[in-house]
């Protein structure tokens, strides 16, 4: 009976390897886009990390540029959610950072990294304040172009269903969701 037990691990061990099974948590999105004052911004669910980065970036455009623009923020306490205005300026514990580097542009050539100041109506945009997951693996990122912003309401935010789709939710079920 030993022997038959050790031998259905080291078969279920075998087949979980071949199949690139994860059964690890998920990669998560903790960002969604509100907009408050009239302006765009991210709502984050922190859940009380240390430091979080949000980033937003221009999804298409001319090849060989590459549109973004980052911040990364450390709340001086641990926090449940923040808001990030996207292109706000730099407050205390927050450190706004150049294009990623190493971004490639099609068609060969190096990139010409631009940072991103504002939102053009029309072009379509990318939220992303995800962890990776295993293998490379990313949450879900928020898509949406300017159009969208006058859908949000108060106490509203636009949040990734899947990698292609987003959704209006309230800003609290968001949260509750992301943190617990």
């Amino acid at each position: 009976m030993r022997r038959l037990s050790g031998v259905a691990g080291v078969v279920l061990m075998a087949c979980l390897s071949l199949s690139a099974c994860y059964l690890g948590p998920s990669p998560i999105q903790y960002a969604a886009l509100a907009v408050i004052d009239g302006r765009p911004t991210a709502v984050v669910a922190s859940c009380g990390k240390g430091n979080f980065r949000v980033a937003v970036f221009r999804n298409g455009g001319p090849v060989g540029e590459y549109y973004s623009w980052a911040v990364v923020v450390t709340p001086p306490s641990p926090v449940r959610e923040v808001e990030v205005e996207l292109f706000g300026k730099a407050r205390p514990g927050w450190e706004i950072t150049a294009p990623p580097e190493g971004a490639t542009a099609s068609g060969g050539g190096p990139p010409k990294d631009v940072q991103l100041r504002s939102l053009e109506a029309g072009t379509p945009y990318i939220l992303d304040s995800s962890t990776g997951g295993p293998e490379g693996s990313f949450a879900p990122p928020v898509r949406f172009t300017t159009d969208d912003l006058a859908t949000i309401g108060a106490g509203q935010v636009l949040a990734p269903v899947d990698h292609e789709h987003c959704s209006i939710v309230s800003r609290e079920s968001f949260v509750k969701e992301r943190c617990g």
